[in-house]
């Protein structure tokens, strides 16, 4: 919130100094995080390998294309349904519980998976079924896990433990794939499909064992509905997440042709096989651990939102010889430099959503980029199967760089803005004055009106910030918001404000960053007098119970 209901409220903010930042390898020397990391990767390896699996099992079963297209889609579907609401828990929650009942749900979707495949039942319609089990898991643990590396690490280590992370999933994503087909060349899938139940006992255990200090919260944890209104209206008022939004659910939806097409590319190319759509999804990998190592220096360059468009061009560029390309000498380099632009583009992404938005609701933004992503991944993945079967492989990958090239020109001069993390820090709040009046807390509206006295030689100035005052009092949790001139004395202003409930106040006093703090002090400086801006605040009579009285 931009503005404390009473002066107490305006508690000084607690500067801390900035922290030094860690090296690359510092995280691994704390011991919850080494052990986290170490069974991750174990996993991850679990994960491409069964996904090797599961994309040749239904390509090898002659199934059509939109078929091995909704493995994509069954692989992207509960998170985008689902990852708002699991974001409402990893913001409300211990990160660790909900880790753990994902990765839980996870291993029984994949000790599904083998049984059915030791069993001989294992028909694409099962093999998708079981596919959808796995990614519910999934959907829980995602925002959780991204939003706990802060707490799994000192904080001047939280920039190298989520760039560890990213190498944790590229090397997984170069070696899983490769070891997947070629376990597929001696080995039955189920087998594959078992190593990967297997693989998330160690993470389980290294969950088990992950003990952190719980955050003290003063008022009680959102509610589920509560939760996600207070996350869509924040993204409605915040350019960093609706540009975030825009550009992955684009990106998704056109880069979604590898993945969902891939399988189809491999089988159709002289002497596929199971092994050399595992290689083809290792190079992948390979050019993902490479742009790893270029993004910084290339963000140094170019910057962040034009990295994004560099990236997103050159990928449209390498689908024309995954397209067209008879010879592994050129279809291999184009999947390496494709699997870095892959990983430059939604690296900047989620950079810019954990650099840019405020803690409180960190989980729920992440979330919803992942589910602009996961959706334009879902339905570009069932548009470019149905093409492919309407107009041919090639065609429908053609297709799909077209309209990469045409929205990454029209995005081009989207930009984020620079990122400011001490800004982004909450501010203390003080003691607030008890209200006299008794009413239920959870229900009614709550209006508040500030009285500003501004001089007609400062009303420029005002009136300038008062757009940046509407954008924060709106995504920090307010249903309306006016700025009101007096009609019979000219110097006096009023904002109005109007929340759901006294509780949602509290809350969005305790959502106060120290970039708000300082708009309010730039606001209050044009208010003449000694006295501070007069506030008054009032609650719905469906919040008071009748008969009760002021005491």
């Amino acid at each position: 919130m931009l503005q404390s209901t009473t002066p107490q409220v305006d508690a000084q903010p607690h500067v801390e100094p900035a922290p030094r930042e860690a090296g690359i390898l510092a995280p691994l020397g704390v011991t919850a995080f080494r052990r986290i990391w170490t069974a991750n990767l174990l996993g991850n390896l679990g994960t491409w390998a069964q996904s090797v699996a599961v994309a040749w099992v239904i390509t090898a079963a002659h199934a059509g294309p939109i078929m091995v297209a909704m493995v994509q889609v069954a692989s992207a579907a509960p998170l985008v349904v689902l990852s708002i609401a699991t974001g409402v828990l990893a913001d409300n929650y211990d990160k660790r519980t909900i880790m753990l009942a994902g990765q839980v749900v996870e291993m029984a979707g994949a000790i599904l998976l083998a049984a059915l495949a030791f069993l001989g039942y294992l028909d694409p319609l099962l093999l998708i079924l079981a596919v959808l089990w796995i990614s519910l898991g999934s959907a829980i643990t995602v925002p959780a896990w991204q939003s706990a590396v802060g707490e799994q690490v000192p904080r001047p280590m939280v920039s190298s433990a989520v760039l560890l992370n990213g190498v944790n999933y590229n090397v997984a994503r170069a070696l899983g794939p490769a070891l997947g087909g070629l376990m597929l060349s001696v080995l039955a899938p189920s087998w594959v499909f078992l190593v990967n139940t297997l693989s998330y006992v160690g993470l389980l255990a290294a969950l088990w064992y992950w003990r952190r200090e719980t955050p003290v919260r003063t008022l009680p944890p959102e509610g589920i509905r509560e939760g996600m209104v207070a996350a869509l209206r924040f993204t409605w008022n915040s350019t960093v997440t609706r540009l975030a939004m825009l550009r992955s659910f684009m990106f998704g939806f056109t880069a979604s042709v590898i993945w969902a097409l891939l399988p189809l590319v491999a089988r159709d190319f002289p002497d596929g096989s199971a092994a050399l759509y595992g290689y083809m999804l290792g190079m992948l990998g390979v050019g993902a651990i490479l742009g790893s190592v270029m993004v910084p220096a290339l963000r140094r360059w170019l910057g962040t939102s034009r990295l994004i468009s560099v990236a997103a061009g050159t990928l449209a560029v390498m689908l024309v010889p995954l397209a067209y390309a008879q010879s592994l000498l050129v279809l291999m380099p184009a999947l390496c430099v494709a699997g870095a632009c892959w990983i430059a583009a939604l690296t900047e992404y989620n950079a810019n959503v954990q650099i840019l938005v405020p803690d409180w609701v960190k989980g729920r933004a992440l979330a919803l980029y992942q589910t602009a992503l996961y959706a334009g991944l879902a339905i570009g993945s069932f548009l470019w199967g149905h093409l492919a079967e309407t107009m041919s492989v090639s065609g429908a990958i053609l297709t799909a760089a077209i309209v990469m090239v045409i929205s990454t020109f029209l995005l081009y001069h989207s930009q984020f803005p620079q990122p400011d993390t001490g800004g982004l820090r909450l501010v203390t709040r003080g003691r607030t004055t008890p209200p006299q009046l008794t009413f239920d807390h959870e229900r009614g509206d709550v209006v508040m009106s500030i009285e500003y006295i501004i001089p007609a030689e400062r009303a420029a100035d005002f009136m300038a910030m008062v757009d940046a005052l509407r954008r924060l009092r709106l995504r920090n949790g307010g249903r309306y918001w006016g700025m009101f001139r007096d009609v019979r004395n000219e110097e006096i202003w009023r904002e109005v404000l109007l929340v759901e409930s006294w509780l949602q106040h509290l809350r969005m006093l305790d959502r106060m960053t120290l970039s708000d703090k300082t708009l309010i002090d730039h606001v209050k400086a044009l208010h003449k007098g000694d006295a501070p801006p007069r506030i008054t605040l009032g609650v719905s009579y469906e919040s008071i119970e009748y008969g009760n009285d002021v005491r």
